[in-house]
């Protein structure tokens, strides 16, 4: 039971990852910035970057925050799923 209850949580987080680095990435291109741009804003290597875009690492809170207001919006309306899909 506990190997399973694992590999859900496993696939849930994994999910979270891609759907915030799809998220990132929309609102990123929206804005006609490069990666390059978004990663010196952030503080973050572009390489990182990239990574969080594609769902290969879980992004920190303190990240999230220098990235969103690196582009200009809340937190809140970064999570807000009635203005965003994906």
């Amino acid at each position: 039971m506990y190997a399973l209850a694992y590999i859900h949580s496993w696939a849930v987080a994994i999910d979270i990852c891609t759907r915030i680095g799809r998220r990132i990435r929309s609102l990123r291109l929206g804005r006609g910035m490069t990666q390059v741009i978004l990663a010196d804003h952030a503080q973050i290597t572009r390489e990182h970057l990239s990574e969080l875009e594609n769902g290969k690492k879980e992004i920190g809170v303190r990240v999230l925050e220098r990235i969103v207001s690196s582009l200009g919006i809340s937190l809140s309306l970064f999570f807000d799923d009635r203005i965003f899909r994906g």
